[in-house]
């Protein structure tokens, strides 16, 4: 088994995710971790026992013994931190979403390519038995097609002032939506043709925002596929301190409803009140999608989530947000 040395650029919440992910793929060294942040960088580093700790990404790309970097930066600055680790030569897994624009997207793309290096975007979900699972109730018919797939929610302001903002993290369609319209796409075996949305912004001015140009952060909005199925959701990020509108998960189609509890069951109602429960799949995200990295770079094949996924959930995210905007429905290229 190939001996892999791993750098996390980013040593937040999502880097310190990486880091412990990593340390449980069998035959992995965790080289170093960087963040502008020397304290944070410093303290990520001594937790999970890495090499070396930097504050500057293009020194830890550098050491020696680097085969893979974990991008988990704020989004806009994906594209630099990709194109410097693919140029090094290093293969790279990169935190949804891919990036805030469609050029940069494809500008990473056309990195790839050019350096022959692989690409992977961390759709974490994409690795659950769960889904897996559901994708095949839908293939083979078990609730009827077309189906509906609604998802509910509604969180605090975010605490990280850049992922609100409409250049650093791009909000929620953006940062958290792009989860769902690429396992739509996926369970679904289908592409997104439209999208029709309504939205507000509700955290613009707050306290916990000083200057930031806060993305859309509350909508409701309805992606069509070109199977017929269709994918709601509707939530907020901008809700005041102490509140928060939690909500239910569910596929519905003329023969049954699946409810999605958590990451680990589903369970599924068809006529008469029949139940059947599928569960106790495995809820590691971050720990399932490095050892399938991993995987993928040893064997010489592709990631199970490339760039493409990425820049197919951008588009959606993007097509959100001019639906929104624009107060119509509007198709995706």
């Amino acid at each position: 088994m190939k001996d892999l040395g791993i750098c996390v650029l980013g040593a937040g919440d999502m880097g310190n995710a990486h880091l412990t992910a990593w340390a449980k793929v069998p035959a992995v060294r965790l080289v170093a971790v960087a963040d502008v942040d020397e304290s944070r960088a410093q303290a990520a580093g001594e937790k999970h026992s890495v090499a070396g700790w930097f504050t500057d990404i293009r020194e830890a790309i550098a050491q020696d013994g680097i085969d893979v970097v974990s991008v988990c930066l704020p989004t806009c600055f994906h594209r630099e931190a990709t194109e410097a680790a693919l140029r090094a030569g290093k293969d790279v897994l990169c935190e949804k979403p891919i990036a805030l624009s469609v050029a940069d997207a494809q500008a990473m793309i056309a990195c790839r390519d050019e350096t022959g290096r692989k690409l992977g975007i961390a759709f974490c979900k994409r690795h659950l038995g769960q889904l897996a699972k559901l994708r095949e109730l839908l293939a083979e018919g078990a609730l009827g097609r077309p189906v509906m797939y609604r998802m509910t929610g509604g969180m605090e302001i975010r605490f990280k002032p850049w992922i609100m903002a409409r250049d650093g993290g791009g909000g929620p369609i953006i940062d958290l939506c792009c989860h769902y319209f690429d396992q739509w796409r996926w369970v679904f075996d289908a592409e997104p043709v439209r999208v029709m949305a309504m939205g507000m912004t509700f955290a613009q001015g707050a306290a916990e925002l000083p200057g930031v140009d806060v993305q859309t952060d509350t909508a409701t909005l309805c992606v069509e596929y070109s199977s017929g199925d269709v994918g709601v959701i509707s939530l907020s990020w901008g809700l005041p301190r102490g509140t928060s509108a939690p909500g239910p998960e569910q596929v519905l189609g003329p023969l049954g409803v699946v409810a999605i509890e958590g990451f680990r069951n589903l369970k599924l109602t068809r006529k008469g009140g029949e139940e059947r429960t599928f569960g106790d799949f495995d809820a590691d995200l971050y720990g399932l999608q490095a050892c399938a990295f991993a995987q993928a770079v040893r064997e010489d094949r592709p990631p199970t989530t490339g760039a493409e996924d990425g820049l197919s959930a951008l588009k959606v995210s993007l097509a959100v947000l001019e639906s929104i905007e624009a107060r119509r429905a509007v198709e995706i290229a």
